[in-house]
C-alpha cells in the first residue's frame, strides 16, 4: 500500500479539501446526526487464511472478513475538548485517537466503541477500530475522501500498536472482501465460485503482535536462509490456494492450510493449545486447519463446508467461536 512520502503534506492537502468542501456546503461546522450523535462507523474483524508473518515481508497472504467488529462513534462533549470512553487518557491509544481527531480538525467529541470482537487474540480488533474511526471522522467533516486516503490514515494509526503491521488488516477491515494482498499494493478480490465457510476458535490469549512480529524479524537476521526458505515455501501455499478458490477445490485449500500451520509451529509461533486445536477440528472432518494471527496463542481457523455442524460436536464456550462466511462472487 503507497503512502505520500511526506505526513505535513498530506495534512495540508486534507485541510485544503475539508475548506473547500465546507465552502461549497456554505461553511458551517460538522454535521450533528441525531441528538448527540455526530457520527459513527462500523469495521469487521478478520481472519488470515494463509500467509501471515510471511506477508510482513513482501510474501502475499489470504485474509478475509468476520460477521463480528468494531462500531465508533462521535457524540458531542459537554465537557469540551476530547473525550475517549474507556480508556487511560495517557494512554498509546488514546494519544492515537486524539492525533487523528486532530487532523480532521474535530474537537468538542466524545469517542466511544463497541463491539463483539475479542481484543488480542490476533482478529484484527485494532485495525477495525482504527478503520471504523477514520470512516466515523471522515463522516463527521462530510468530507468524501479517496480510499487511499482512508487506509493511509487507519494504516497509521495501527502503527502505533503494531510497530511494522503489514497492512493487511486494515485492508481487510476497510475492503470487507476475501483478499490476496501484498504488503504495499491495495488488496485483490478473491472471486469465489460457491459459498466458503471458516471456522474461527479463540483457544487462549496470546501476546503483543509487535513482539512476535520483532521476533521473526530477528531469527530472519540469525538465519535468514532458513526463514526465507519457509517463507518461499508459504508463498507457494498461498499463490496456489487462490487458484484453488476461484476454482471452487477448497479441499486443496484446507490442505494447503495444514502446510502452513506446520510452517508457523517450525518458525516457533504455535503452542501446544494451539496444535490441539488444530487436530480437533480436523478430527471433526474440517477440511484444514492452522493458527490465526501472530502466533503465541490467540485462535486457530479452519475451512469447513458446515460451519454450524462442527460447533455443535465443539465443547466449547460460544462466546470463543466465530464464523466467517463469504458469498460466491460474480
Amino acid at each position: 500500500m503507497s503512502r505520500e512520502p511526506n505526513e505535513e503534506h498530506l495534512s495540508a492537502e486534507l485541510e485544503e479539501r475539508m475548506d473547500r468542501h465546507r465552502e461549497e456546503q456554505g461553511g458551517g461546522p460538522p454535521p450533528t446526526g441525531q441528538g448527540n450523535v455526530v457520527a459513527s462507523a462500523f469495521a469487521p474483524g478478520k481472519v488470515i487464511l494463509l500467509g501471515e508473518h510471511a506477508v510482513v515481508f513482501g510474501h502475499p497472504a489470504i485474509a478475509g472478513p468476520l460477521e463480528q467488529g468494531v462500531k465508533v462513534q462521535l457524540e458531542q462533549s459537554e465537557r469540551g475538548g476530547i473525550q475517549i470512553d474507556g480508556c487511560d487518557e495517557v494512554s498509546s491509544l488514546a494519544r492515537a485517537v486524539r492525533r487523528c481527531l486532530h487532523e480532521f480538525r474535530l474537537t468538542d467529541l466524545k469517542v466511544s466503541s463497541s463491539g463483539d470482537l475479542p481484543r488480542s487474540v490476533g482478529l484484527g480488533s485494532s485495525a477495525a477500530f482504527a478503520v471504523a474511526l477514520v470512516r466515523a471522522c471522515a463522516a463527521a467533516t462530510g468530507l468524501m475522501m479517496r480510499p487511499q486516503g482512508l487506509l493511509d490514515r487507519a494504516f497509521e494509526f495501527e502503527r502505533e500498536f503494531h510497530g511494522t503491521p503489514s497492512g493487511v488488516d486494515h485492508n481487510v477491515a476497510f475492503e470487507r472482501k476475501l483478499l490476496r494482498f501484498v504488503k504495499g499494493q491495495r488488496g485483490q478480490q478473491i472471486f469465489l465460485p460457491k459459498p466458503l465457510q471458516a471456522l474461527v476458535w479463540v483457544v487462549s490469549s496470546r501476546g503483543s503482535t509487535r513482539e512476535h512480529v520483532g521476533s521473526i524479524a530477528s531469527l530472519a537476521q540469525e538465519n535468514p536462509e532458513r526463514v526465507e526458505r519457509i517463507f518461499q515455501f508459504i508463498r507457494g501455499l498461498t499463490d496456489g490456494a487462490v487458484e484453488a478458490l476461484e476454482a471452487g477445490r477448497y479441499d486443496e485449500v484446507g490442505r494447503a492450510m495444514d502446510e502452513n500451520h506446520r510452517c508457523l509451529q517450525e518458525l516457533g509461533l504455535s503452542t501446544s493449545e494451539l496444535d490441539a486445536a488444530c487436530e480437533r477440528l480436523r478430527s471433526l472432518g474440517c477440511l484444514g486447519a492452522k493458527l490465526t494471527g501472530a502466533g503465541g496463542g490467540g485462535a486457530v481457523v479452519a475451512l469447513t463446508e458446515d460451519a454450524g455442524a462442527v460447533m455443535q460436536k465443539l465443547d466449547v464456550d460460544p462466546a470463543h467461536l466465530f464464523v466467517a462466511r463469504w458469498a460466491p462472487t460474480n
